[in-house]
C-alpha cells in the first residue's frame, strides 16, 4: 500500500494541483501531515514545508470532516504549496530589475506585494510583470526609476520567453507599452483605461 506522499507523487503527476491533491488526501487524515505529504511529494524541502506550517496550529482544531477543500485552498492562498523555481541568468535578470521596480513605487499593500512575491518566486515572471505594470507610485516614490526598471525588464522578459509562448509575449508586450506610455510622474494617461 503506497504511503501519502507516494499518492500524492502519483495524483500530482496526472496533472491534479496541489490543492486537489490535499483536498483528497485529507479525508480521514491528519490534516497537517497530509500538508507535509504534498510538500514533499512536490519537492518542497521538510525545513521549508514546515516554516511554511508554522503558525497555522492553531487552523487544526477548527475544521473538521468535510472542510479537506476549503483548508487545502486556505493553504494554497498562503503559498504552503508553492513551488519555488532557480532561473537561469536572464530570469534571474528579470527578476531583480522588478524588484527594484517595486522598491521604486514608495510602498505597496501588502496582499499586492505577497501576490506579486509568490509569482517572482515560483518563476511565473509574465504575471508578476503584469501586475507590477498595473500599481500606482506612490508620492514618496520615484517614477522615473519605476518606469525605467520596468521597461527594462520587460525587454528581457520578451526575450527570456519561450518562442511559442505568444500569449505571454502579448501580455507582456501590451503591459511594457502601458508602462511606456505613463508620463514622468508615474499616473497613467487618462486616455489609458488598462
Amino acid at each position: 500500500m503506497n504511503g501519502p506522499v507516494e499518492r500524492a507523487r502519483e495524483a500530482l503527476a496526472s496533472g491534479l494541483p496541489p490543492v486537489e491533491v490535499y483536498a483528497a488526501l485529507a479525508v480521514g487524515a491528519d490534516f497537517r501531515a497530509t500538508a507535509l505529504a504534498v510538500c514533499d511529494a512536490l519537492g518542497i524541502p521538510r525545513a521549508d514545508a514546515e516554516h511554511r506550517l508554522r503558525g497555522t496550529e492553531e487552523l487544526w482544531g477548527d475544521f473538521a470532516p468535510g472542510d479537506e477543500e476549503f483548508l487545502g485552498e486556505l493553504l494554497d492562498l498562503a503559498a504552503v504549496f508553492d513551488v519555488h523555481v532557480t532561473l537561469d541568468e536572464p530570469g534571474e535578470q528579470v527578476r531583480r530589475l522588478m524588484d527594484r521596480s517595486m522598491s521604486a513605487l514608495g510602498g505597496i499593500g501588502s496582499g499586492a506585494a505577497f501576490g506579486i512575491s509568490r509569482k517572482l518566486a515560483t518563476g511565473r515572471l509574465p504575471e508578476a510583470y503584469t501586475v507590477l505594470v498595473g500599481l500606482p507610485v506612490r508620492e514618496r516614490g520615484d517614477p522615473a526609476r519605476y518606469r525605467a526598471e520596468l521597461i527594462a525588464a520587460g525587454e528581457l522578459l520578451a526575450d527570456w520567453l519561450p518562442p511559442d509562448d505568444q500569449e505571454a509575449a502579448g501580455r507582456v508586450r501590451e503591459a511594457r507599452e502601458r508602462c511606456a506610455r505613463r508620463d514622468a510622474s508615474g499616473r497613467r494617461p487618462a486616455s489609458d483605461t488598462g
